[in-house]
């Protein structure tokens, strides 16, 4: 069966995105060529990714540019089907983009039934949390940033349900971030 899987870009202190006008920024300090390719390899597995509205579009501003034609990830981006969970049902200003219905974690339930080809959610905290509660995360691939940002948005606030993970790999990169893999115990 096909596997959702939430990849996120974190700060030690669990911060999914920096303060407004950085929230990036903590991530392009340590970025490099190794990461780059890691996460090539890994969308280059994928049959979709999902993102939330607010995610969606800020990478539709970037990726389909001549901005990001340089870019190692640039063909991955626009050529991935991307399912939209929003209220909003306009998406095709960016190719290979759908939105998931009135109802989307149930279209998401039908995809992952009938798909081939795991799904990654990118970015789009409010769309893990409630995939999460849904039970509906199979694994999460956190990159780890060695940063404190102090501010910015929590992937977990409180409030949270407790959930348990298992490690099932780790990858070292030269800038001191970390990939750490974990599949989500049942």
């Amino acid at each position: 069966m096909t596997k959702i899987i939430a990849y996120e870009f974190l700060s030690i202190d669990g911060k999914f995105e920096g303060p407004q006008g950085q929230e990036m920024d903590f991530v392009q300090k340590g970025f490099c060529e190794a990461i780059e390719q890691d996460i090539a390899r890994q969308y280059a597995s994928l049959s979709a990714f999902i993102m939330g509205r607010k995610t969606f579009d800020s990478l539709a501003r970037y990726w389909p540019t001549d901005a990001a034609r340089h870019e190692t990830l640039f063909d991955h981006m626009n050529a991935m089907t991307k399912l939209v969970v929003s209220n909003r049902a306009d998406v095709s200003n960016w190719a290979q983009s759908s939105h998931l219905s009135a109802d989307p974690f149930a279209a998401l339930e039908e995809r992952k039934r009938s798909s081939k080809g795991d799904m990654m959610v990118i970015g789009s905290a409010t769309v893990v949390r409630e995939l999460l509660r849904r039970g509906m995360i199979d694994e999460f691939r956190l990159l780890l940033f060695p940063t404190v940002l102090g501010a910015g948005t929590d992937l977990f606030p409180g409030g949270t349900a407790p959930s348990e993970f298992e490690l099932v790999a780790s990858r070292a990169y030269n800038t001191g971030a970390m990939a750490l893999d974990y599949a989500v115990r049942a």
